[in-house]
């Protein structure tokens, strides 16, 4: 399947995740989505799950409270109801499919080829003077070269810990933004620079 194809799904995905009301569709959208989830290496699951947790529990929190129904629940302020709990369950599995089904699009194909398809996707709107081309062409070389980037402030910064007695949390910072700084300035001033050394 081409990366357009895989960006074009996962868009019609997400616009019926919102026409589709209903529980019983959802809980079967989540044995499906689970079940393609353990198809991806269990690393690139791994990336992230805590924010994400937060943001989903904070999601469901602020839906399951103060909603008119049937009371389930109560305690002083806190107030759940069998509505309440229906819409924050609704709302938080739409959170969490669109979630999964980004880290999906991403886990089966590279970034470079999702840059490239999305730069093939908005070329209409050129006509509009819009340059699509040359920002999803920056946006390519970008991604290109942060491993490289980030290879070099590793291998930098360990240089550095070797060097000097360095010790403590502020101090290492300290040390990585000092590192960071002129490689972003190198990085501006000549980009193919990175790919160079990379070819060597």
């Amino acid at each position: 399947m081409s990366s357009e194809i895989k960006i074009i799904s996962y868009i019609v995905f997400i616009v019926c995740l919102f026409l589709v009301q209903n529980l019983t569709v959802y809980l079967l959208i989540l044995l499906a989505l689970s079940i393609l989830l353990l198809q991806i290496p269990l690393k690139s699951l791994k990336r992230g799950w805590i924010p994400i947790s937060l943001f989903l529990l904070f999601t469901f929190v602020s839906n399951v409270l103060f909603q008119h129904g049937k009371i389930l629940y109560s305690a002083g302020p806190v107030i759940i109801t069998d509505e309440g709990l229906h819409i924050s369950s609704i709302r938080t599995m739409r959170v969490f499919f669109m979630i999964a089904g980004a880290k999906l699009l991403v886990a089966t194909t590279q970034i470079e080829l999702l840059v490239g398809a999305f730069g093939k996707l908005l070329k209409p709107l050129e006509r509009l003077g819009i340059p699509v081309v040359e920002f999803f062409s920056t946006m390519g070389l970008t991604m290109k070269s942060l491993p490289r980037l980030k290879d070099q402030v590793a291998e930098m910064y360990r240089e550095k810990i070797n060097e000097g007695n360095i010790t403590g949390f502020w101090s290492r910072v300290r040390i990585v933004s000092m590192l960071l700084l002129p490689l972003f300035v190198k990085s501006v001033q000549s980009p193919e620079s990175f790919f160079e050394k990379g070819e060597q």
